[in-house]
């Protein structure tokens, strides 16, 4: 076996160590200061084993390793509209942060923009209650956000 071939599964295996010994220093740290490192660093080291596995695979198998595409899908401009489209959910959804509050708006932004655009319901409400969770949790209970009043109050 060559340098070559393992020097892609090798680059990852440093890169997820990197990662790693970041979050490992930010475990020490108050949850304000190593909230990011932490976030950031799991997502990476998912990203990581992915590339790992891949390029084992890809070492076992004898082929040459073909590189993982996580990449959405360019926007077109399509319609007559074109990217107005983009700029009315935008505008929607800075208008929904003002009139019920920014917790309210990512749950009603996300069922919207997914069953707007050809999500189920189970999906869209799954969805809409996994980013109410996620904005709960992180934002009012673990950093305590101070969320300026809403225009039309619900609770």
């Amino acid at each position: 076996m060559t340098w070559f071939k393992i020097e892609k599964p090798l680059f990852t295996l440093f890169i997820g160590a990197v990662l790693a010994g970041a979050m490992q220093v930010a475990r020490g740290w108050s949850v304000r200061a190593s909230i990011i490192i932490l976030v950031l660093g799991g997502i990476g080291l998912v990203l990581a084993l992915a590339q790992l596995i891949s390029d084992v695979n890809a070492l076992r198998s004898g082929k040459s390793a073909e590189a993982l595409t996580m990449e959405a899908p360019a926007l077109e401009g399509y319609g007559r509209w074109g990217s107005g489209e983009i700029w009315a959910w935008i505008l929607g959804f800075y208008a929904a942060i003002h009139f019920v509050g920014f917790p309210l708006a990512v749950p009603l932004f996300v069922f919207s923009y997914t069953k707007g655009y050809g999500g189920g319901w189970r999906v869209s409400a799954l969805l809409a209650v996994l980013s109410w969770g996620f904005v709960y949790s992180l934002f009012d209970t673990l950093l305590h956000v101070p969320w300026p009043e809403p225009l039309f109050s619900i609770f």
